[in-house]
């Protein structure tokens, strides 16, 4: 009777969490509105292209290399080959240290790599060119993002065992996407036409939307159960972005400026990234001041930086809607989390434990440093080899017709 209890209960979180793998699949298709939204009519395919791709190529490679480089058992930073092609894994075991199957595991996880590169492509639409875009974000999930993954979510890895904590992939998916975005940004340079209109807000709303759906899966089902946990995250998603949506339209309000669209999509965004690295580890009340905090720093780094956008011309601001929330969030979990709320992690700043915002940090900034430094050697390889920015008449003409032979719209002004 307890054998059969036990695998009713790992059936029911094996479903969950491979439901909330299909959540997170579907922020893809959330993204790519979000993106295609904010380009040019011309560039609108292209960019929508590049955030859906990483859905066929991304989960080849989880398979053939991902899985086994952050899961299998091995060093501090990255893993052996023994479980290529899922060699060596009982996909109806459970996964270690959880009461999960491991087939709904590995689906999990294959989602969060794959939308990483797509969160990225935002950093380089307009002018990056989508062959080398296929070959870079190949490389670059096994060489930069399973190398964070598995420091945090293995427990051979650096981040976890010097006590660093990352609940749903602050560090691993948003600090590495944006300071790699920032890194390609600077790579593939500024854009002949940085002022670029997005052609259809409508779209950006409507994927604003899709994502923040996407999400409750997200952060809900990195519990790996259906548990407490689980429903606090959920509900920390909802009232940290929340928070974060209403605190920008009060600085909107304060400031004078325009209370656009954007700004309350972009907010959302933000907020959604904020709480992700401590969606199980806080209470509501420390999930809201996350998201506010978060928000009036995000405001104001936003307006000096959009004045650097001839020079960093990070066209969809991945820097600063996933980079730098993820940054500000990651540290956030020293200062909130709480023992109470999930007994794996330790007591935050506000709790009398200095010791866990240190270490969070140390691994946050770490992270960054690697992901952007990472990435610009990457890319300096890159194109050393390939191409990786389209020729200037492609650009001038829109990737939609010069790249991939069609187009969005039968006319575009």
């Amino acid at each position: 009777m307890e054998q059969m209890i036990n695998y009713n209960a790992m059936l029911s979180n094996s479903i969950w969490v491979a439901i909330a793998a299909v959540l997170v699949l579907f922020m893809n298709f959330g993204l790519a509105f979000f993106y295609g939204g904010m380009v040019s009519g011309r560039n609108v395919l292209n960019t929508i292209k590049m955030s859906i791709v990483t859905l066929g190529i991304i989960p080849i490679v989880w398979w053939a290399l991902g899985y086994s480089l952050v899961f299998a058992k091995g060093g501090a930073f990255q893993e052996s080959f023994h479980q290529m092609f899922f060699n060596h894994v009982d996909v109806f075991s459970a996964f270690p240290g959880t009461k999960v199957m491991t087939v709904s595991f590995i689906c999990f996880q294959a989602m969060f790599a794959s939308i990483s590169p797509a969160i990225m492509s935002g950093s380089g639409v307009e002018r990056l060119r989508f062959d080398a875009y296929l070959i870079f974000i190949a490389l670059w999930v096994v060489l930069i993002y399973c190398t964070i993954a598995h420091s945090f979510w293995n427990a051979d890895g650096w981040a976890a065992n010097f006590g660093a904590f990352d609940f749903a992939g602050g560090n691993v998916v948003h600090v590495s996407a944006g300071f790699s975005g920032l890194a390609l940004a600077f790579a593939l340079k500024p854009r002949k036409n940085t002022q670029n209109r997005p052609h259809n807000l409508p779209f950006m709303t409507v994927g604003c939307g899709l994502l923040w759906f996407g999400w409750f899966g997200f952060n809900g089902g990195s519990s790996l159960d259906v548990s407490g946990i689980s429903l606090i995250a959920i509900a920390n998603t909802m009232f940290a972005t929340a928070a974060a949506m209403t605190t920008w339209v009060l600085c909107d309000a304060i400031t004078g400026r325009a209370k656009t669209a954007t700004g309350l999509c972009s907010s959302l965004v933000m907020g959604l990234v904020a709480i992700t690295p401590s969606a199980g580890y806080v209470t509501i009340g420390s999930a809201i001041e996350i998201g506010a905090i978060t928000a009036v720093l995000a405001y104001f780094l936003i307006l000096y930086y959009n004045k650097l956008k001839h020079k960093v011309d990070d066209t969809l601001d991945v820097f600063v809607c996933h980079g730098i929330p993820g940054f500000i969030g990651s540290i956030m979990v020293g200062v909130f989390a709480s023992h109470t709320v999930n007994s794996a992690i330790p007591d935050g700043l506000i709790y009398g434990n200095f010791m866990l915002v240190y270490k969070q940090v140390v691994a946050t900034g770490l992270t960054a440093f690697f992901s952007f430094f990472g990435t610009w050697v990457l890319l300096y390889v890159l194109k050393h080899v390939i191409k990786i920015r389209v020729e200037s008449d492609s650009e001038d003409a829109g990737l939609d017709t010069s790249v991939h032979g069609e187009r969005a719209y039968q006319s575009l002004k």
